[in-house]
């Protein structure tokens, strides 16, 4: 990512949210706009990472897709168990440190029709490599953010990883 990247993203209004990689070190940004003109896209992303606190100690981590807002949500709530991934595909390498790391996954996704393939696919990989993980759906078409402002909580969500 370059300043230019940035600087850019405030000249049009956005809301800059930091991507981190596995170490915690800024690698990237994803611009929101509040509100959006004709052929402009409400986000903007350089560079595959994380949203949130990936160096969590909590065991079981939600991750949800593309999750600014989720995770800003969680955290104003004080619930550090929250990230978002930003980037087309989550790598191996991402993938890998939740093995490392031995956390169990809850993927929140999109509750559209895009999202919950995604969740499928992702949940494929990450049981390949071996982590415990879970894919939580609910039965409207929610992201993770409307879902905890419709009054449900995060423990709501962790208790698909006690079935």
């Amino acid at each position: 990512i370059t300043m230019y990247d940035i600087e850019k993203m405030i000249l049009e209004g956005r809301t800059i949210f930091p991507i981190v990689n596995t170490k915690g070190e800024v690698c990237g940004a994803i611009g929101r706009i509040p509100k959006m003109k004709h052929g402009q896209a409400k986000y903007v992303s350089r560079g595959n990472g994380f949203i949130g606190d990936i160096l969590t100690e909590d065991k079981t981590i939600i991750l949800t897709e593309f999750g600014c807002i989720d995770v800003l949500l969680s955290q104003i709530k004080k619930i550090s168990n929250v990230i978002g991934y930003a980037g087309i595909s989550i790598s191996d390498e991402d993938i890998m440190f939740f093995k490392e790391k031995d956390k169990n996954v809850i993927l929140f996704f999109d509750q559209d029709e895009c999202g919950r393939k995604a969740a499928k696919n992702v949940a494929e990989r990450m049981k390949s490599f071996g982590i415990n993980v879970y894919v939580f759906e609910t039965d409207e078409a929610l992201d993770m953010s409307d879902y905890l402002l419709k009054g449900k909580s995060v423990e709501d969500i962790m208790k698909i990883a006690d079935k």
